[in-house]
């Protein structure tokens, strides 16, 4: 019981502080951050595949990854998984990614296959993301935060909340879809993905069950064994291109890729022209470039964009 009576007196300690890991951006650079952010993209277990260089093997790792690996298609995966989430006294799995940038946590993608379809589809299109006292809690050593409604709904409102709409009444609109949703309790963890600048993986085990007394040390260690099982998993597999990724690669310059570099790392204009020794007008023009080629509205959409295509940005043109 050591693990749980650490585990959630902190979970109530960083819920209740409840703040930003990184000071909130200059209000100049809240008109680049809009409330209608990138929708993140939703896929399934069908849109997945084994390329043939994916490694089969499961040796050394637990065996829910072999068992999955083994298993005779996606309804037998969601079977196997389900049974897992059951016996522990969890219902369902969330599984996606999130960026950081400029002060607020950006969904950019979701896995359908375990998650709870009237949660998924309420926390997306009533954008509960930007009042998620959740997020700022989750330690950033990838331990576990546990919660419950109840926690949520006592814990004090912070910056993170949306700065256009009454903060209470989003965190209870957040607290009442949870309610609607069936969902009382969970647990949910972050993990740095290491291709990636800024980018996390998100993985939330979620109960029926009201109270976080059950979630013991035994039940967390087991929880987190499941869920990064399910992450190695899908780590082995490749999603299908979508139409927009399967067009031509988009060419850019030396300097276009440097500048989306530390754009990727959270930096503001000013930030950049002083790294990369060039005025802000410069930064301005080529910003205004990556966003006419990758086809985004605003800053977030092109870290979306660039994040969800190919690890080296397109075609570099050495010219």
């Amino acid at each position: 019981m050591i693990l749980g009576t650490l585990l959630q007196p902190a979970a109530a300690a960083l819920l209740s502080e409840a703040r930003d890991p990184d000071p909130a951006p200059p209000p100049g650079d809240l008109a680049e951050l809009p409330l209608d952010g990138p929708f993140p993209q939703l896929y399934s277990e069908e849109q997945l595949y084994l390329p043939q260089s994916a490694d089969l093997r499961a040796d050394g790792v637990p065996g829910i990854v072999g068992d999955l690996l083994n298993a005779s298609g996606t309804k037998e995966c969601r079977d196997l998984v389900q049974a897992m989430l059951n016996a522990l006294g969890f219902d369902w799995l969330g599984y996606g990614t999130i960026t950081f940038l400029r002060g607020r946590w950006w969904p950019l993608s979701f896995f359908t296959a375990h998650a709870n379809p009237e949660w998924t589809q309420r926390y997306f299109s009533h954008r509960l993301y930007e009042t998620d006292l959740r997020q700022p809690g989750v330690p950033a050593s990838s331990l576990p935060l546990v919660w419950d409604v109840e926690q949520i709904e006592a814990a004090p409102l912070s910056a993170a909340t949306s700065v256009t709409e009454d903060a209470e009444g989003r965190r209870q609109r957040f607290v009442d879809d949870l309610r609607a949703s069936g969902i009382r309790s969970g647990l949910m963890f972050r993990l740095a993905l290491p291709t990636q600048v800024n980018q996390y993986t998100v993985i939330s085990l979620q109960s029926s069950e009201p109270g976080r007394r059950w979630i013991t040390d035994e039940v967390v260690g087991q929880a987190l064994t499941l869920g990064l099982s399910v992450h190695e998993y899908l780590l082995r597999h490749s999603r299908m291109p979508s139409e927009a990724s399967a067009a031509a690669r988009i060419e850019i310059s030396p300097t276009q890729q440097y500048i989306l570099q530390h754009l990727l790392q959270g930096r503001s204009d000013k930030e950049i022209a002083n790294r990369l020794d060039m005025s802000a007008h410069t930064v301005d023009y080529h910003m205004r470039q990556l966003r006419r080629r990758f086809a985004a509205r605003n800053r977030v959409q092109l870290v979306n964009a660039v994040q969800q295509g190919d690890s080296d940005f397109g075609v570099l043109n050495e010219s």
